[in-house]
């Protein structure tokens, strides 16, 4: 981060880089070898983020960014304001081969109601937080999916600042 502003415009005509820890919420294939992903990262918030020729048979990348890792991501501002992603290291998997399909549900759906609830970069620490950690306990839930998933919703749009009203978050958010 050093010399580099810490707000994440993609409207500067100069290539800046930003480096900054993240959880790799989804990805979504595009063009014929490209990736873009969905992150929330420490330092900024939720961002969109393309990764190029990383479904290529030796891409480096593509081990590194799948979704429910926890990576050290390397991010670049094209000219043309699109976000790359040049360098990615992960150094912890949330979700691993022995979770059941339950688990594996939880995780994409706190992952869709995260994506949905954050519109843009924005960084927030407590909410940084509180995903983190949500996602680490995930893991370790065997029964009562619906239940956790239920006091995620409610934890994160407190801490968005809507309390109890999750209709009201989620009309705010369409």
């Amino acid at each position: 981060m050093d010399g580099h502003s810490k707000t994440l415009t993609t409207n500067n005509l100069r290539m800046a880089t930003y480096q900054t820890k993240a959880i790799v919420l989804k990805r979504e294939d595009i063009f014929e070898a490209d990736r873009v992903y969905n992150l929330y990262t420490e330092e900024f918030g939720k961002v969109r983020a393309i990764a190029g020729s990383v479904r290529k048979i030796n891409a480096k990348l593509s081990g590194h960014l799948e979704p429910f890792n926890i990576v050290w991501v390397e991010l670049a501002t094209k000219k043309n304001g699109d976000l790359f992603i040049t360098t990615a290291l992960s150094f912890k998997k949330l979700l691993n081969q022995s979770f059941s399909p339950a688990q594996i549900a939880l995780f994409a759906k706190m992952a869709d109601f995260t994506c949905l609830m954050l519109k843009g970069p924005q960084k927030d620490e407590i909410l940084w937080s509180y995903i983190l950690e949500s996602f680490l306990k995930a893991g370790l839930i065997e029964a009562d999916t619906d239940k956790f998933l239920g006091a995620y919703k409610t934890g994160f749009i407190k801490i968005m600042g809507f309390g109890d009203n999750l209709e009201e978050a989620l009309w705010y958010n369409y």
